[in-house]
């Protein structure tokens, strides 16, 4: 009989897996649609896609590794530090794509365009992407694990950043407010940064401290 950990497990790796088949989808569908419309929000948003699809992998090995070895994974195991080591690099390098992207937006004095596929994977995006950062999340907690939320705010960004470029795009079509697409972007850094130090946290000293955020 599984124990009620054990069911947590499953439920987190059955989430995960089913994050990585739409993460995949995602990052493929917006690189075409960026590719076609030579969009810079498009080409982070892929980019975001890919690295949350990388933090997503390391998350199903980290779970199966549990599950399927019967150890016991508190935040401490070397699995959940290492996997928490290296969600923060994935953290990290997110914030640093975002931040110099945001930038060339900036400078550029560029606002996003999309091509209708563009704009089907960011209005999906919006909407499934969130619901996977809330489970995850909501899994993070449940089994102590500093990796999942880790993960969890990978997620979270992504959809944050769908929801800036559906933004972007409205009111830089309305009113050609070209700057609120880079200017948003920027406001989800203070957010990756600090997970990432969390996850840097714990990873370095073993035991973190429990996540409590409310996506």
């Amino acid at each position: 009989m599984q124990s009620l950990r054990e069911k947590r497990l499953r439920g987190a790796l059955e989430l995960e897996l089913f994050s990585v088949g739409w993460i995949t989808c995602e990052a493929v569908f917006s690189a075409i649609a960026a590719y076609r419309a030579g969009s810079l929000a498009l080409s982070a948003f892929s980019v975001d896609s890919a690295i949350e699809l990388v933090s997503a992998m390391l998350l199903v090995v980290r779970l199966y590794v549990e599950i399927h070895t019967g150890a016991s994974v508190d935040r401490r195991h070397p699995v959940e530090r290492w996997t928490s080591g290296f969600v923060a690099v994935c953290l990290f390098a997110l914030a640093a794509y975002v931040a110099v992207k945001s930038g060339q937006a900036i400078r550029l004095q560029e606002g996003p365009s999309v091509t209708w596929l563009g704009l089907a994977v960011a209005l999906a995006s919006s909407v499934v992407t969130p619901w996977l950062a809330v489970e995850k999340l909501r899994y993070g907690q449940l089994l102590d694990s500093p990796a999942l939320c880790g993960d969890a705010m990978c997620s979270f960004t992504c959809g944050y950043m769908s929801w800036t470029l559906l933004a972007g795009l409205a009111m830089n079509d309305l009113f050609h407010w070209w700057w609120v697409d880079p200017l948003a972007a920027c406001g989800i850094l203070y957010f990756v940064v600090k997970e990432g130090w969390e996850s840097i946290g714990a990873f370095v000293s073993g035991d973190g401290h429990t996540h409590s955020h409310s996506l």
